[in-house]
């Protein structure tokens, strides 16, 4: 009962900020801003791109990144998005169309819960398999906080040591600027913080 109260407090507070940026663009795009992060590049050992995006610019962005030789292996997990379609599979894929060597590409479905938290256990033993000890987390702008967040929690919580640094990779259909004139992006935006309001609630 004090979690759903926790939680339905949680919405409302979103709801009220977001009438309240509303009324500034500048406040507005404070919004969008808040949700990003992104730290300075060093070449590491695997680049993870993160799943959830259909419009292929994770992928895009950890294949820029690898024929930068800012990382030696592409990681990915997904899951079943079809009978017989994965998510990690279809990343692959598009990865090697896009030059990447195949034994360059460790792919494998999430084997727990689907979201942001599972997929992060499942690329971190990954990682801890392949004895990697450097990596660059690759997901949408707007996802960024969220996820470097929750990775830093796994990190912390398997007593992992990893050096890592997120990117940001720009989204097409959620843009940071001028966010609210975009359907998708509001959308995506106000899931983004209930989301992350959730994760704080439950961790």
């Amino acid at each position: 009962m004090k979690k759903q109260v926790l939680i339905y407090t949680a919405i409302i507070f979103t709801l009220s900020l977001f009438v309240f940026f509303l009324s500034s663009e500048r406040w507005m795009n404070g919004v969008s801003n808040f949700l990003v992060h992104s730290d300075p590049l060093e070449p590491a050992e695997a680049i993870v791109v993160l799943s959830g995006s259909g419009t292929g610019n994770r992928i895009e962005a950890g294949v820029k990144l690898f024929k930068k030789g800012l990382g030696k292996f592409i990681v990915i997990s997904g899951d079943e998005i079809y009978p017989g379609y994965y998510t990690h599979t279809l990343m692959k894929n598009y990865a090697i169309n896009l030059g990447v060597p195949e034994d360059k590409i460790i792919a494998s479905r999430i084997e727990g819960e689907i979201s942001t938290w599972g997929e992060g256990i499942d690329n971190l033993k990954k990682l801890e398999e392949n004895n990697f000890k450097s990596f660059i987390l690759v997901t949408s702008a707007f996802h960024t906080y969220r996820a470097r967040t929750i990775y830093d929690q796994l990190i912390s919580d398997f007593g992992y040591n990893f050096k890592w640094s997120a990117y940001p990779a720009e989204d097409p259909l959620v843009p940071i600027k001028d966010w609210w004139k975009e359907r998708t992006a509001r959308k995506a935006i106000f899931i983004e913080f209930i989301k992350l309001l959730y994760f704080y609630i439950e961790h």
